[in-house]
């Protein structure tokens, strides 16, 4: 059986229609969740609340998945590649230092660190 929430503590019934004043909240019995609803498109069920409670993180859910901040949601995937992106390189970078380094040593038959002023020349002593 659904409820539909007319009211609750946080207001979050209330919240969601300015938003979207076609949003409605029910609450699942069988599945003891909140759902969003939206009158007006094909079948009403929009998602599924996360948590075990109404509030503002619901809220936050909603405008995260709302397709008119699309721009947001899109500089959002857009920052977290940058840093996907930084960290990978970083994790290359470090790897390829190690490898050399150790290149180094076993060429030339030594443990000792690495001398950076010969080891990147063209000239080997």
């Amino acid at each position: 059986m659904k409820i539909k929430i007319e009211s609750d503590i946080f207001e979050i019934s209330k919240r969601v229609k300015d938003i979207d004043e076609n949003y409605y909240i029910v609450f699942d019995t069988k599945k003891n969740k909140y759902e969003l609803h939206r009158y007006g498109q094909g079948g009403t069920y929009s998602l599924t609340c996360p948590y075990d409670n109404l509030d503002s993180r619901f809220l936050d859910l909603i405008y995260s998945t709302d397709v008119r901040f699309i721009d947001n949601i899109v500089e959002d995937i857009d920052k977290n590649n940058e840093i996907v992106e930084k960290k990978a390189n970083a994790t290359v970078t470090n790897q390829t230092d190690y490898m050399l380094r150790e290149i180094y040593a076993f060429a030339n038959n030594s443990s000792k660190e690495l001398d950076e002023k010969s080891a990147f020349s063209s000239i080997w002593r």
